[in-house]
């Protein structure tokens, strides 16, 4: 029987970027050969609209198969407001570095720590033109967090309820480097999964 990496996208706080992070890390994952499927535990049903668009290339539901799913990597979209720490050992935390937002994210965080999660940051939308928010970034990335900085590549692929690995996002502009971003925080979550494997 094959592992399945599990891995949840949390942050209590709304509008951080989870369902944007869960559907692109499931396109990077089909671009390495994996076969994901995104839980869509969020009733405002980001991920599902995606998924009814009909323009991805994975699967996306709202609850948890009764089965065990065929699948490699099973990513759950949390809701926001959710302060219930995931049961999943991986967890994703992505955050806009604004002060507001931060503070809920160590709150957060701490939680999450004290239960013994691995947890791997993504500063979303960083704006480093912001003294505030380059400081916040800065100490994050020093943190070893992932950063997505702010740029129209996904507001422009949301409008037309497609990830940005799809062949129409080919010419925009620094696709490239976005998906390089999507790819080296798909790789720390396949890595920890690899290593949490091999330490059961």
């Amino acid at each position: 029987m094959k592992i399945i990496k599990l891995v949840s996208i949390w942050n209590p706080k709304g509008g951080q970027g989870k369902s944007t992070l869960a559907i692109n890390l499931a396109a990077a994952s089909v671009e390495l050969g994996l076969k994901p499927l995104i839980i869509c535990q969020d009733p405002q049903g980001t991920s599902l609209l995606y998924y009814k668009s009909g323009n991805l290339s994975f699967e996306v539901v709202d609850s948890v198969p009764t089965d065990r799913p065929d699948a490699d990597i099973v990513i759950f979209d949390h809701q926001a407001s959710d302060w219930e720490v995931p049961k999943n050992h991986l967890i994703v935390m992505p955050l806009k570095p604004a002060r507001d937002q931060y503070a809920t994210y160590i709150d957060a965080y701490r939680r999450a720590e004290l239960l013994g999660k691995k947890i791997i940051t993504v500063v979303t939308d960083g704006q480093e033109h912001r003294a505030n928010e380059k400081d916040t970034i800065d100490y994050l990335k020093s943190e070893g967090a992932c950063v997505i900085p702010s740029s129209g590549v996904f507001s422009r692929a949301a409008s037309e309820y497609i990830t940005i690995f799809d062949q129409k996002m080919n010419k925009a502009y620094k696709i490239r480097e976005r998906r390089m971003e999507i790819n080296k925080i798909l790789a720390a979550i396949l890595i920890e999964n690899e290593e949490t494997k091999n330490d059961n």
